[in-house]
């Protein structure tokens, strides 16, 4: 298993769920009838970087996917990796209904292999184990309208 195949597997599990989808409120469109999630929309507002750019664009919640610096372990062929995945909502939306704690568990419900495993799921990604590790509430952010909510997961990357 490669970084690769982890971001993939984790971007499937986000982009196929309805409910987190709809939390976020990615727009519907409709194609020839149907209504549907273009990819070119879901790619905006989930994104595979720290920083979005755009929060003054519009008001669509963002989900902001990376990783963070990994350690070693006592096991040298086993490294341990830190993914983080930030939530922002304009403070409007929070305020009526906590939409940062919705996306929050809605998140760890769908990616923590351990809670999947209860629950009789197969796992996010075959051969990592991805682990729920800690929430970040309240992260500061570069705008007075925008609420920021991290959720960090661990998982354990065997290196041959």
């Amino acid at each position: 298993m490669n970084l690769k195949d982890i971001t993939v597997s984790i971007f499937q599990v986000i982009v196929q769920d309805k409910e987190l989808l709809d939390l976020l409120e990615v727009p519907v469109t409709d194609v020839n009838g149907t209504p549907t999630r273009l990819m070119k929309s879901i790619r905006e507002q989930i994104v595979e970087d720290k920083y979005p750019s755009d929060l003054v664009v519009d008001n669509l919640s963002r989900l902001c996917v990376y990783e963070l610096p990994s350690v070693p372990t006592s096991n040298p062929n086993v490294e341990k990796g830190w993914l983080e995945l930030d939530i922002y909502v304009t403070k409007e939306k929070n305020m009526a209904d906590r939409r940062v704690l919705l996306v929050a568990e809605r998140l760890i419900s769908l990616l923590d292999n351990e809670r999947r495993k209860r629950l009789n799921l197969s796992p996010v990604s075959a051969g990592v184990g991805l682990r729920y590790y800690n929430r970040l509430a309240n992260m500061q952010t570069d705008s007075r309208e925008w609420v920021k909510y991290g959720l960090v997961f661990n998982y354990d990357l065997i290196r041959l």
